[in-house]
């Protein structure tokens, strides 16, 4: 099988790469762009006075500012969504049709970074040809955030050379931010330079890990990126330290929508498969997933290889922490070598297997848990835990509606409490979800990836009445929505959906002054909760059992305000508790003012107390 196969060593000392002839110059279109010239002559060295036919323009070229020949330049390019369709595959946020796509988070590649600063560099090197990159550092992600336009400036200076050879370092600035998203060194010459050699990219077969097809890894979405850049094919091996597949070299004609024929010089839809290749490995191996933050060194030793064309990778990983260093080879698709990179740097992170379920199909997969509490209603819970080495902003995304994020942004200058704020309408609406998917979907949306989709949780937006009681605003089905309840404390929250008034609750179980207890009990309360089991009292001690009665008490009344649509008004003291099984866990409430009087169900979760009250 192609993908378990060695590349060759061939080629003779003169010509260790098997260039497209010894020492040709580099060409700084693709391939298939000089194919006649190719056929017409095909063993004859190219050199930098041949005049190939016109070609279209570098798609990355936007408006010269500043340009001063053979010293710098500095060019203003406007990402849109409505030129640069790339972005369409490239975007964090699964949540299209229910959000635009200025709202899923699409963001430049490295790869395609890398192609707009070599093209603004090739302005200071005329008649040279692109045969390396080096010192790449990415230090943050160039995102069009609720944005169909994002302002680039690309600048590129002279940092040496002679007449057959230049290095050109260049940087991408985001306008409005102080430092470069990314830089890079660009290396031109007048003829392909072999120098790079990588080690140890071919495990043994008897070390196979995983045996993988590139077909399915799309189709369940392990890696996110939309069709144009689906470009591994076929098995892909996961060994050891290492890893190899196939690539297929697709035209770029559904790049960019001001051109078919884009003139690239580095291909970065095709390279952006080293990437994906490692995130693959990643994930085998080490259960995490993977983003690129920079390239030590990259050599190109002939041009693009044409649309059509299949190609090997190999890739070999280096683990250092929460940091990766790859080195690859890719070759030509015709037994020579198309590139070499030592040190591909990515960082990875660990996520919970839910959010990586969910974030591959926010339909089908749910991020909270089920709660104990759960049986004729649905409740859900869910810990902060479970996302800390998550974007926070980015999940909010996954889940919030459009008309939600206002509201969550709001709270930047509160992070403790925005993250309350978004665990609440997160365990809301997966239990909305819940509440309303299909009978045949799968416990939890967990396991079967054919499932029937559930909501989507953006397709949906929580709202609040005059009371503070959280509804469900925007709803998506033709069917009545669910009554929810919210409740979060200490990085937990709980939520509860169900086809009628519901109330719920979660507090902590801790000492509580004396002030503050008889703001919300009377002293008959106290006395109803004083003659709760000895038992109960031998297993906990009398203190541990009085705080934790009495946080019992504070969430039934909560629990019960909530159900009713009122809270706790106007006064603790009107939700009042008649009636208390001997372990606590059955509180007979009623509401003085309007005489309701209703079961609350209280349970003890870790530190917590939860209490779920239901309509009689």
């Amino acid at each position: 099988m192609r993908a378990t196969m060695p590349l060759e060593s061939a080629g003779s000392a003169a010509d260790p790469h098997r260039l497209l002839a010894p020492g040709a110059a580099p060409l700084v279109a693709r391939r298939h762009e000089v194919a006649a010239l190719l056929q017409a002559a095909p063993e004859a060295v190219i050199d930098a006075t041949t005049e190939p036919a016109p070609e279209p323009a570098m798609p990355f070229i936007g408006a010269i500012v500043d340009y001063l020949p053979g010293h710098s330049i500095r060019v203003e390019r406007v990402l849109a969504l409505e030129q640069d369709l790339h972005l369409a595959h490239h975007h964090f946020v699964p949540a299209r049709p229910h959000k635009p796509l200025s709202a899923c988070f699409p963001v430049l590649p490295m790869t395609f970074s890398l192609e707009a600063m070599a093209e603004v560099a090739a302005c200071l090197a005329p008649d040279m040809g692109l045969t390396g990159i080096e010192q790449v550092g990415a230090g943050r992600w160039i995102a069009l955030a609720d944005s169909a336009e994002l302002a680039l400036v690309i600048s590129a200076q002279l940092a040496g050379g002679n007449t057959d050879s230049c290095r050109i370092a260049a940087t991408i600035e985001v306008a409005g931010q102080a430092q470069p998203a990314i830089s890079a060194v660009l290396v031109f010459g007048r003829a392909y330079h072999g120098t790079l050699v990588v080690e140890g990219l071919v495990a043994p077969v008897a070390r196979v890990t995983a045996l993988l097809d590139a077909e399915q890894i799309y189709a369940r979405r392990q890696l996110f990126h939309g069709p144009a850049l689906h470009c591994l094919q076929g098995a892909v091996v996961v060994a050891g330290q290492g890893a190899s597949g196939s690539l297929l070299v697709r035209p770029p004609d559904t790049l960019f929508a001001s051109t078919r024929t884009p003139q690239l010089l580095t291909d970065p839809a095709l390279m952006d498969g080293v990437g994906q290749l490692i995130g693959i490995w990643a994930m085998q191996s080490q259960q995490r997933v993977t983003f690129p933050i920079g390239i030590d060194k990259l050599e190109y030793y002939a041009a693009t290889p044409a649309p059509g064309s299949v190609v090997g990778i190999r890739i070999h990983t280096a683990v250092n922490g929460k940091f990766l260093r790859t080195d690859v080879e890719i070759d030509d698709g015709a037994g020579g070598v198309w590139l070499r990179i030592a040190g591909w740097k990515s960082w990875q992170f660990r996520w919970h297997a839910r959010l990586i379920d969910f974030r591959r199909f926010p339909s089908r997969y749910l991020l909270s848990e089920p709660h104990a509490l759960s049986g004729v209603v649905v409740c859900r819970v869910m810990d902060a835990a479970l996302i800390a080495d998550f974007d926070r902003t980015l999940l909010a995304r996954h889940y919030l509606h459009q008309q939600e994020m206002a509201l969550f942004e709001a709270s930047a200058a509160q992070p403790a409490r925005q993250l309350e704020w978004l665990l609440g309408r997160i365990t809301a609406k997966d239990a909305a979800r819940a509440w309303a998917r299909p009978p045949a979907s799968p416990n939890d949306g967990a396991g079967d990836d054919g499932g029937p989709d559930m909501l989507h949780p953006a397709s949906m937006a929580i709202g609040h009445d005059a009371l503070g009681q959280p509804f469900l605003a925007v709803w998506p089905l033709p069917t009545d929505a669910p009554c929810i309840s919210i409740s979060h404390r200490a990085g937990r929250a709980l939520a509860v959906a169900h086809g009628a008034p519901a109330g719920i609750d979660i507090e902590q179980v801790e000492p509580r002054e004396a002030p503050c207890v008889t703001a919300f009990s009377s002293a008959a309360e106290r006395a109803l909760l004083a003659g709760w089991s000895d038992a109960a009292q031998a297993a906990t001690g009398p203190h541990v059992q009085r705080q934790e009665s009495l946080t019992r008490l504070w969430c039934a009344k909560e629990a019960l305000g909530k159900m009713l649509g009122s809270g706790v008004r106007p006064s603790p003291h009107d939700f009042v508790l008649e009636a208390c099984e001997a372990d606590g866990a059955i509180l007979l409430m009623r509401h003085l003012p309007g005489g309701a009087l209703a079961r609350v169900t209280t349970l003890r979760d870790g530190p917590f107390i939860c209490a779920l009250c239901l309509a009689p």
